[in-house]
């Protein structure tokens, strides 16, 4: 058994644990009983283990003691581990009350309102309020606000007419949100005292107004999505790329780190490896600290560390084991977020699908001579069928045309996130320049923004189709089966094929 295959089965088991932990109301015993197993296992296994090599039989045995052997200890570790989660308050007042809160999080301005986060006690106890207000006036990350209004607890809202619920509070729970407010009474008290995470978000704040000064809007609400997350200011703009398919590239993902780590290694070519990816890596957390750590971006910046220490101690770098390690490290930090975050859904499955899927398309994209065109086709749609699945499930609806709309922007994307860079860099010394970039930079995003409103306008560009749980995990597990006899079928292939490079599609999300 491979060391990857073992490492599956004990995230599977602290999958199900944490599972177990959250909904069964028999989790202590279970995690018993799991532990229990696992050591007669181990004592089964250690006998077993003397006579592995010279019988095949209980060999296999062997294989089978220790797949239950991993299984119950992972399953005993999610359930122990969702047990531990610090239970934190909900702040809600029902009717007009008055308190004062800081702001933790960067603002967003949409096209009528503005929307940031408050922790009303400066506690990890309690539960962020998000609040919407008023465009104006701007308010800043770090400010303390005195703040009047019914603050309440977030509804489940239906987003796709009857079809499919949203769970809009367990969406917020997973941002560390409790509750919400409109359109309160606010003042500010306080600037406040800046942690370093508060000014990195002040700079990030201050940024994005650099990308709005050169870039004309909407092509700049496009940039900063690209650049810092940010979402659209727009509601009909987002509807447009999520019709088209296209919403992956107005979130941070991979592709950000990737860029971040590339640029601080090349400037600093002259230094030694070790100091060049210990800079690298600071640079990185203090960028995820910065835009916000969105489960697209931890789990992009775990699997580039483990890249960077690949590299330090000259280890090959094995993708899909860093995907795993990567994911059981999210889950441990949040349990929550297994079962309801779904961004981290979304960029696991994507990725999971760059990954393993390719060997599908090898013989079908053979012929085609560029590598670059190979490359943007297979991971494309590697991903959009590793998805497709999940979004039926949980949005109740298909972008029927987001494979070409994919194939037309993603090699704009990279173009466009450089200009909108290069015109941050340039308006702190020569603003001309700056605006040139940015004025470059909004034909070609206007581009992008009009490739995605033309698959809009497409007839049937998207239509619901809900399908259950059942249904779903029918498809993974075809998918897995069809994947897997392919995988198998080409090992036992005379004939010597090559493997596409993964690693830009895998940045790609």
């Amino acid at each position: 058994m491979t060391t990857h295959a073992k490492t599956i089965i004990l995230v599977v088991g602290v999958c199900v644990g944490i599972i177990v932990g959250e909904l069964s109301g028999f989790a202590s015993e279970i995690a018993l009983f799991a532990l229990s197993l696992s050591v007669v296992q181990t004592i089964v296994f250690s006998l077993q283990l003397s006579v592995f090599r010279r019988n095949t039989t209980v060999g296999r045995t062997s294989n089978i003691v220790l797949i239950t052997i991993l299984f119950c200890v992972g399953l005993f570790i999610g359930v122990i581990r969702e047990q531990l989660v610090e239970q934190k308050n909900i702040f809600v007042c029902e009717s007009v009350c008055t308190f004062n809160a800081k702001i933790v999080s960067s603002p967003e301005s949409k096209d009528e309102y503005q929307i940031f986060r408050v922790n009303p006690s400066d506690s990890l106890e309690t539960l962020d309020v998000q609040v919407r207000a008023p465009l104006y006036p701007k308010y800043k990350i770090g400010e303390i606000l005195k703040i009047s209004g019914k603050v309440t607890i977030p509804k489940v809202i239906p987003p796709h007419s009857d079809k499919k619920s949203f769970d809009y509070a367990g969406y917020l729970l997973t941002r560390n949100v409790g509750s919400e407010i409109f359109y309160p009474h606010i003042e500010i008290v306080d600037s406040g005292s800046h942690t370093v995470t508060e000014y990195l978000g002040r700079w990030k704040e201050d940024l994005i107004n650099k990308i709005n000064t050169n870039v004309s809007a909407p092509a700049s609400s496009l940039a900063n999505g690209m650049l810092f997350g940010s979402a659209p200011a727009s509601k009909e703009l987002a509807q447009t790329f999520r019709t088209a398919g296209l919403s992956h590239i107005i979130v941070l993902s991979g592709f950000n780190i990737a860029i971040v780590i590339a640029g601080v290694l090349f400037v600093l070519t002259f230094l030694p490896l070790m100091l060049r990816i210990t800079i690298a890596s600071i640079t990185v957390i203090l960028f995820v600290m910065m835009v916000g750590a969105e489960a697209s971006v931890v789990r992009a910046t775990l699997m580039a560390f483990i890249t960077l220490l690949a590299t330090v101690l000259g280890r090959q770098y094995v993708a899909h084991q860093a995907l795993i390690i990567s994911f059981l490290a999210i889950i441990m930090y949040e349990p929550y977020s297994l079962l309801h975050d779904i961004s981290l859904h979304l960029s696991f499955l994507a990725t999971a699908g760059i990954i393993y899927l390719p060997k599908l398309f090898d013989r079908v994209y053979e012929n085609i001579k560029n590598n670059s065109l190979r490359e943007l086709l297979v991971t494309t749609c590697c991903a959009y069928i590793a998805t497709l699945p999940y979004i039926m499930y949980t949005f109740g609806t298909v972008s029927v045309y987001a494979l070409i709309a994919n194939i037309l922007v993603l090699p704009l994307v990279p173009v466009a996130m450089l200009l909108s860079f290069l015109a941050i860099l340039f308006s702190y010394a020569f603003d001309w320049l700056a605006g040139l970039f940015g004025f470059i930079d909004t034909i070609l995003i206007n581009i992008i923004i009009w490739i995605a409103q033309a698959i809009e306008y497409l007839p049937a560009s998207t239509f619901p189709l809900t399908i259950a749980l059942p249904t779903m995990s029918f498809m993974y597990g075809l998918i897995i089966f069809v994947t897997g006899y392919v995988i198998w079928k080409r090992k036992n292939e005379t004939e010597i094929t090559t493997e596409g490079n993964i690693i830009t599609g895998l940045v790609r999300y």
